[in-house]
């Protein structure tokens, strides 16, 4: 079940399934020059809006923060330590002579543009660091975006499902809530769905569909691209309509739209 597109034709016939998958050729068109991951690492963690937790695999999103601790350490101890990190307002790194100078113009204005030049219209599209210790994980969750993942340094294991509606149904996407959602222990191997992503590896993951991104033996970092009512030709996809929906007759009940930006 695994696959590649790329044209925009294809993105256009896949973006709103059920299934991740890889995108390149005419569907990546933008490209970064990244400062070593060492410096990236510790520029970030010194960042307050750093989130910085333990990283340890499990059924669950780890929510031991360990951002004190983690800051103390000398920089080649971090980068070799079980972490896992995040950074989801990287606008303040985009300026001369910053950690991200030029990563709006070289990522963010080639990838919006290429979106609306082929019939894509967005509320949101904003980029999000993670950074993965060696042997570390984003355990099992969904994401409120439609996410292109975009490998910049080590490798990552990113895994769907291949019946995500067997696993999260339309009352379970709705009223999601992140901590709560566990890997049931009846999943085996054959249910999943995984790439192998190297640096340059680009997935787009589907929205509200269960996942989980394991490193490997070394650190492993992604730009992710977080996207909020996207839409081609006007339409959400199936997912996200549901969801807006839901938040329009039950505001109180439903999970708070998210509002973030470059």
């Amino acid at each position: 079940m695994q696959w590649t597109v790329h044209t925009w034709a294809e993105f256009q016939r896949c973006w709103d399934g059920v299934h991740n998958f890889m995108m390149d050729g005419e569907c990546v068109p933008f490209a970064f020059d990244f400062p070593p991951i060492d410096r990236i690492v510790d520029e970030l963690r010194k960042d307050e809006q750093a989130s910085i937790h333990a990283g340890r695999k499990g059924d669950t999103l780890e929510r031991e923060a360990i951002a004190e601790s983690f800051r103390k350490l000398p920089i080649d101890r971090a980068v070799a330590s079980c972490f896992g990190m995040a950074h989801y307002a990287l606008g303040r790194f985009d300026k001369p002579g910053g950690l991200l100078h030029g990563l709006e113009k070289r990522v963010l204005d080639p990838w919006r543009d290429a979106l609306k030049q082929h019939g894509f219209t967005f509320e949101r599209c904003y980029p999000i660091i993670f950074i993965s210790g060696p042997g570390c994980a984003t355990n099992y969750h969904m994401d409120f975006s439609n996410v292109l993942a975009w490998q910049i340094y080590g490798a990552k294991r990113f895994c769907g499902l291949r019946s995500p509606g067997r696993w999260a149904g339309h009352d379970a996407r709705i009223h999601y809530k992140a901590y709560e959602l566990a890997r049931p222990a009846e999943q085996t191997d054959d249910d999943a769905l995984c790439y192998d992503m190297k640096p340059g590896g680009v997935l787009w993951n589907i929205i509200l569909t269960p996942h989980w991104v394991e490193a490997t033996d070394g650190i492993a970092m992604s730009l992710n691209l977080s996207h909020g009512g996207l839409r081609f030709n006007g339409r959400l996809c199936p997912f996200e309509r549901d969801l807006e929906d839901f938040r329009a007759a039950q505001p109180e009940a439903a999970p708070a739209k998210f509002a973030g930006k470059y």
